[in-house]
């Protein structure tokens, strides 16, 4: 009787402190890493640091210059020819892709845009929980599938770091009224975590 009354508080305390230790760690960890950076940054040009954390303030500041550049044009064009010489290097495109494919997914706008929240039906099985990512079918596909209209489908798993992306008809799929954040964190708990749906925003558009 008292190992049950000392170990259920223990493990919702756990549950409590834990998540919260690993996001503050996983914080600190990427700030360190930034201020470390910039600390470089300014070793290599013979600036000294003047107070502590001048090398998070470097990065913050140089992010901040390279996203208003972004905003002009010749700017974009550069960095796109730059990106398209990159690459046609096997081992850059695999890396710098799979790099760039990740942190789009943190991409407000792009979520918006190409990331509708979509339930697949599965015959005699039931519905599983799917992202739309592109609704522009590569021509390879398309004249395999005879030009079929597909819809390129993101189906993620639960308690792993991957999925399977498939090509689906749109009438196999429908469009659901759930964000991109509480789906995808529903899903990858297996429906342990179930948070207040927060209602998509008169921007979030479906794509179908």
């Amino acid at each position: 009787m008292m190992k049950r009354l000392l170990l259920q508080p223990l493990i919702k305390g756990s549950m409590v402190v834990v998540p919260l230790l690993v996001t503050v760690w996983l914080l600190w960890s990427a700030l360190l890493w930034f201020n470390n950076l910039g600390t470089q940054a300014l070793a290599i040009v013979g600036i000294p640091g003047l107070f502590p954390g001048m090398g998070l303030v470097l990065m913050l500041i140089a992010l901040l210059v390279v996203g208003l550049l972004f905003q002009f044009n010749p700017v974009s064009w550069l960095y796109q020819y730059v990106e398209d010489a990159l690459l046609r290097f096997p081992l850059v495109k695999t890396l710098y892709g799979a790099i760039k494919d990740f942190a789009a997914m943190f991409d407000q706008e792009k979520r918006q845009q190409n990331q509708q929240t979509v339930l697949v039906e599965i015959p005699g099985q039931g519905k599983l929980v799917g992202f739309i990512t592109s609704t522009r079918t590569p021509p390879a596909v398309s004249t395999a599938c005879e030009g079929e209209d597909l819809v390129a489908v993101y189906l993620p798993m639960s308690y792993m770091v991957g999925g399977y992306t498939v090509f689906l008809p749109r009438d196999q799929i429908t469009p659901v009224d759930w964000s991109f954040e509480d789906a995808m964190r529903f899903t990858l708990t297996a429906g342990v975590s179930q948070s207040q749906a927060r209602p998509r925003s008169s921007s979030d558009k479906p794509m179908l």
